[in-house]
């Protein structure tokens, strides 16, 4: 039932989705966070909701722009049970903010598919990216998928190599001139944050979230790849780029400075559209029930365990 009402894109479709995020956010709200709610709180936690919702848009923008999936809402309700199964994601405010500013530039690398503004696009996705190094500085590691979107989509000139490095640095240097100017330069601090103690992955409730999805990706992605290689069409090149956000997100996870599942929020992205796909080329409708339900009981469980 659920794989049949989301295989169409229809508004009624996303309002749902949206009430989905609502509950999941309040919920997680009320489970995870112990402070006194006061004015400020309440409206701290607005403005993290409306970084939610816009991601949300705009993760939906990019999908059907860039044509990432066929005409269905999985996407959208993928992304959305993912940050249910993890959601300590909801609530980091470093995350929510650095993950926003990467759609901005992911809007603008998954678009150099076609050949218009190419060197404006190149220079924006890097800006977004050096934007999102200085509030989360692990996140320069995204300008190797503006790079791998060059070699992918054959924009490679040694204009188009120097351009992203230019929009990279420049967001970096105003921050710098601007602190230098208001004399608080010491604050300018892009130093990397790691930890590679991966012991909170042994609790339950990131154990089987973690499980259920790198488990759907690794059967997912050598089936879902085998199929679009033998189609001759432009979606191969798009595919190919998603499979390297997939790894960079990865390396980005491993050696992140929280361990408690809100660092997965970069993964969400192209694992809700590689499952997405995987989905479009399955023909039997009672697997994609048990696939969507079965993401859909571990979000719910993942408040209890």
């Amino acid at each position: 039932m659920i794989a049949k009402f989301f295989n169409k894109t229809k508004p009624f479709n996303t309002l749902v989705v949206i009430v989905g995020l609502v509950l999941m956010y309040i919920i997680s709200y009320l489970h995870f966070i112990e402070v006194k709610i006061d004015f400020i709180f309440f409206s701290k936690s607005v403005l993290f909701f409306f970084v939610l919702l816009a991601t949300l848009f705009i993760v939906n923008f990019i999908v059907r722009k860039n044509t990432l999936t066929k005409d269905n809402s999985y996407s959208l309700l993928i992304f959305v049970l993912c940050l249910g199964m993890f959601p300590l994601s909801t609530l980091n405010s470093t995350y929510l903010a650095t993950h926003l500013l990467l759609l901005f530039a992911y809007r603008r690398i998954y678009s150099l598919r076609t050949t218009k503004d190419t060197k404006t696009k190149l220079f924006d996705s890097a800006f977004w990216i050096g934007i999102a190094t200085i509030v989360y500085p692990n996140s320069f590691i995204y300008i190797l998928l503006i790079y791998a979107g060059i070699f992918i989509f054959n924009k490679s000139t040694i204009r188009n190599i120097f351009i992203p490095l230019i929009g990279f640095l420049a967001p970096i240097l105003i921050y710098g001139v601007y602190l230098l100017a208001m004399g608080d330069f010491d604050n300018f601090n892009l130093q990397l944050k790691y930890n590679f103690v991966f012991l909170s992955y042994n609790s339950l409730k990131l154990l089987i979230p973690i499980t259920l999805i790198l488990g759907y990706l690794l059967w997912a992605v050598p089936l879902t790849t085998i199929k679009i290689v033998t189609v001759n069409n432009e979606f191969r090149t798009s595919w190919f780029l998603l499979l390297i956000h997939l790894l960079i997100s990865i390396l980005l996870i491993i050696p992140s400075l929280y361990k408690n599942g809100s660092e997965f929020l970069f993964l969400f992205f192209p694992t809700a559209i590689i499952l997405t796909n995987y989905l479009q080329i399955i023909k039997e409708e009672w697997f994609k029930e048990v696939f969507l339900y079965l993401f859909l009981v571990i979000t719910i469980t993942s408040y209890f365990l």
